[in-house]
């Protein structure tokens, strides 16, 4: 069996060195525009992520004016009424046979 030391020499044909070469500088060129576009995606994300729970404290923190919630409460006693009227008008109608 051969002794591997400082002098040992082997020989690699120069087309298989070059395909080595460019292998490996592929494979580096992936690699970094894989990455640097997983880090995009991420603060990507992070970005989104924030600005949703900005609209969501927004959403929270939001009241209606004064003006709206005062049509709400005339809309709704509006309708309580439209509901007492309604049970009367069946109330006479029964009645009425």
């Amino acid at each position: 069996m051969p002794k591997i030391s400082e002098s040992s020499e082997f020989t690699i044909p120069l087309k298989n060195l070059l395909a080595l070469i460019g292998a490996t500088a592929v494979s580096v060129y992936a690699y970094f525009g894989i990455e640097g576009r997983l880090s995009f995606i991420e603060h990507e994300q992070s970005m989104l992520t924030i600005e949703v729970e900005e609209n969501d404290n927004w959403i929270d923190e939001w009241k209606p004016p004064a003006s709206v919630e005062e049509n709400i409460k005339r809309v709704r006693d509006m309708e309580l009424q439209m509901k007492e009227l309604q049970l009367k008008l069946q109330f006479l109608l029964v009645t009425r046979k």
